[in-house]
């Protein structure tokens, strides 16, 4: 029987829109950011856009962690999701669809705040702008997660941006799991959390780290690739750093190096394309530790998420 793989992340719905840069002037957020914002102002956001002419809005089932499961659920992994949402239409429907997808979904309900949404804004160079309201996703209580379910999973896989409320049960997951991996999620994020998340790392190494460039020099203080990945090092088994279309740099503990180059593809949406990733570098890796052949589906998976809209537009017939 494969072992489970469980991640905790956000429940988040992606709306995902086509806008000008004049448009990230008027709601104030830099081209390439990450915005929090409150249930007000992204209704408000929502609202401007739909008065716009020839402008749709995109709804898909987002949130890294949950894309990530969804995709290596395509691949044939045996997993599970674990997050909180709303006790909503938009909450429920969130975790049928992880269900439908082959992920077994644990859910953490919210009475009180609505399952949380956030805008992917695509500029005409097709770079994205996130605005987010967290909602129910905003604080992931230890109380809430049984320790049962972190033993139980043979890999627990935790997304970078429970840092900011969700500490404790971060601290409860890497007590108790068998085995850890760790996407670092957003340079803004590190740079607000830098001191706990290496404390968290030095006392419990992921078995894998995951960083794009930005990432990996906001964790690291670094410019060059090869130091940054050498210094990831220090707080896993296994770093993987992304770099974009300049490929992907892999290392682990026993000096094992492995540089793969990325696919040329034509970008639609660049949303996902991490997630993918990491998707299929997990479920190639955890088969035997091959950082080459999970380094290049990995890569093959990226591609086929850039071509299409939407975060989870990988399909598994698509890598050929």
């Amino acid at each position: 029987m494969k072992e489970t793989i469980l991640g905790y992340g956000q429940v988040l719905w992606d709306l995902t829109v086509e806008v000008d840069y004049p448009f990230l002037l008027d709601v104030e957020i830099e081209k390439g950011g990450h915005k929090r914002v409150n249930f007000e102002i992204i209704t408000d956001i929502i609202k401007r856009l739909e008065g716009m002419p020839e402008t749709t809005i995109f709804k898909n089932p987002g949130g890294s962690a949950a894309n990530i499961m969804s995709n290596l659920a395509k691949l044939g992994s045996n997993v599970s999701f674990c997050g909180k949402h709303g006790d909503d239409e938009d909450g429920w429907h969130f975790m049928q669809i992880l269900k439908e997808e082959g992920v077994e979904p644990v859910s953490v309900l919210d009475k009180e705040k609505a399952t949380g949404q956030l805008f992917s804004l695509i500029t005409p160079d097709k770079d994205r702008t996130f605005i987010v309201h967290w909602g129910a996703s905003e604080i992931l209580h230890p109380d809430s997660v049984a320790e049962k379910i972190i033993t139980n999973a043979g890999i627990n896989h935790i997304e970078g941006y429970l840092i900011i409320n969700s500490q404790e049960v971060l601290w409860k997951i890497l007590e108790n799991a068998q085995k850890t991996t760790f996407d670092l999620a957003s340079h803004s994020v590190i740079e607000q959390t830098l001191p706990t998340l290496q404390k968290m790392m030095k006392k419990y190494p992921p078995y894998v780290l995951f960083a794009n460039q930005f990432e990996g020099k906001a964790f690291t203080d670094l410019d060059d690739h090869n130091d940054i990945i050498n210094k990831m090092l220090q707080y896993s088994e296994n770093a993987v750093l992304t770099l974009g279309e300049d490929g992907v740099l892999v290392k682990n503990s026993d000096g094992i190096e492995h540089f793969q180059e990325a696919i040329p593809t034509t970008v639609v949406d660049t949303t996902g394309a991490g997630d993918a990733f990491i998707a299929g570098f997990l479920h190639e890796f955890l088969k035997d530790g091959d950082v080459q052949k999970a380094a290049k589906l990995g890569t093959k998976a990226a591609s086929c998420t850039i071509k299409e809209m939407g975060a989870r537009s990988f399909q598994k017939e698509k890598l050929e």
